[in-house]
């Protein structure tokens, strides 16, 4: 049990630090709530859970095949969030629809962006190549552990898209007037358009 502890604590922290990935979050429920975050989300929880897949079954393999196919998510991913935040910056101000009433092909997309962000991410990529195999025997991973640490993974990441999704909301309730809700929408857009770039760049 003593790896698995490690592993949930070096992985919390890990994910928990402010990055795009985070940011993209953030700037997710700032603007429609911590709900809106959740296809975002789930799209991150995929991408981390293939990065354990690749792990264990041989990441540098992986990504030696796929190269390709990673920088094209990476940009396409990268324009996205830039466009969705020029977009959100423009509305600054205007009423929101729903969360729960956003077209399907939108949360496809959103946890399109979400498994672009985390595969392409030099740093996830570190960990599960660095860190991993020095906590957990990578080389014999049974399916018990390899669900264990799936379930660890999620459960981790729930965690952290809640609690930064309570702060959101705590924001979102301080900037209840007018003007102070278009200032915090294009603080929003502005987080989108800056995640975007640092995507592209790294």
């Amino acid at each position: 049990m003593t790896q698995y502890l490690i592993f949930l604590l070096a992985f919390a922290a890990s994910a928990a630090l402010p990055g795009p990935e985070i940011a993209a979050l953030l700037s997710r429920s700032l603007a429609g709530g911590w709900r809106s975050s959740l296809p975002l989300a789930s799209g991150i929880i995929i991408g981390k859970l293939i990065m354990l897949s690749a792990a264990v079954i041989g990441l540098s393999a992986l990504l030696a095949i796929l190269g390709p196919a990673f920088v094209t998510l990476k940009y396409a991913g990268a324009a996205y969030l830039v466009w969705l935040g020029i977009k959100k910056w423009r509305a600054a101000g205007q009423a929101l629809p729903s969360a729960a009433n956003a077209p399907a092909t939108g949360i496809i997309v959103e946890i399109g962006l979400g498994l672009a962000m985390t595969v392409t991410n030099p740093l996830a990529i570190a960990f599960y190549m660095a860190l991993l195999p020095g906590v957990i025997n990578v080389a014999g991973v049974s399916w018990p552990s390899y669900l264990i640490l799936c379930g660890i993974i999620a459960g981790a990441m729930l965690a952290i898209v809640l609690a930064y999704g309570l702060l959101a909301e705590l924001a979102r309730k301080m900037f209840r007037s007018a003007h102070a809700k278009a200032r915090l929408e294009r603080a929003s857009g502005g987080m989108m358009v800056g995640v975007g770039i640092v995507l592209a760049a790294r």
